[in-house]
């Protein structure tokens, strides 16, 4: 009895090729140690070496046809073993761009929300102060500064002079400024 690449006589290797159990497992106990160092040292952890160790055994039961004589074994094996090492690292590199990107997207995301949280709270003080204004400054302030529509065509729409909506708007725009500071040093 001759045995080939040190594992598998040829009736052995005929019997794994048709997929007898016992067969596969012996060479499954020969080999496995072997792939699973080589996984091992291309710097994977113990885990993942397990891992890739037996994915490459599985791809070798499922393609054991392709194997065309007993010395084929190991290489098919390597070959196999090799490619799926690169494959994990290809993964593991593009999962750390995934979630680098993920990470920066969803930051930006947050960074809108906010602006956009301290924007509706901001208007929404910015309403109540002008609440407080006499109603013709509100008016002329609301037009001018939110809707920005120019003094002459306020003054026009209501009937008054351009010096007087100048001057409603100073008033109003000192007051408005002087009650966002009392806020502002009240909450920070």
């Amino acid at each position: 009895m001759k045995v080939m690449n040190g594992i598998l006589e040829d009736v052995e290797f005929e019997r794994f090729i048709s997929g007898d159990a016992k067969a596969f497992q012996k060479a499954f106990d020969f080999y496995f140690p072997i792939i699973f160092r080589y996984a091992l040292s291309k710097g994977t952890e113990k885990e993942d070496a397990e891992d890739i160790s037996q994915e490459a055994f599985t791809l070798l039961f499922l393609h054991r046809d392709k194997i065309r004589t007993p010395k084929d074994l190991y290489p098919y094996l390597y070959i196999i073993t090799k490619r799926l090492c690169i494959s994990f690292f290809r993964k593991k590199i593009s999962g750390a761009k995934t979630v680098k990107e993920a990470c920066s997207e969803w930051s930006a995301i947050s960074l809108h929300l906010e602006q956009k949280i301290d924007f509706g709270e901001l208007n929404t003080i910015l309403q109540q102060i002008i609440a407080t204004l006499p109603p013709q400054q509100q008016e002329i302030y609301r037009r001018f500064r939110l809707e920005d529509e120019p003094q002459r065509e306020i003054a026009e729409s209501m009937g008054i002079s351009r010096h007087t909506v100048k001057n409603h708007l100073q008033v109003a725009t000192k007051l408005v400024r002087l009650k966002l500071q009392k806020m502002y040093l009240f909450l920070f």
